[in-house]
């Protein structure tokens, strides 16, 4: 039977960042449209926290090749 591999804290923060940040457009686009500008401006503030999360994720990554992982048999 083959062993299921469960996701980091750092993957899972990645895929939450990215999620967050795509809602975040719709909601400037959407918000800016419309002429709300308290969901606009709370777009921005989500697209930033998820900048902010992208970029410490990127900062504290170790040097090795992640990529190594699928290649060893």
């Amino acid at each position: 039977m083959e062993e299921k591999r469960k996701l980091t804290l750092k993957e899972k923060l990645g895929v939450s960042a990215a999620i967050m940040m795509f809602f975040a457009i719709g909601m400037m686009m959407g918000g800016g449209k419309a002429g709300n500008m308290p969901l606009t401006y709370s777009g921005a503030g989500l697209f930033v926290l998820g900048a902010i999360i992208a970029v410490w994720l990127i900062v504290t990554s170790k040097d090795r090749d992640d990529d190594e992982d699928f290649f060893e048999g």
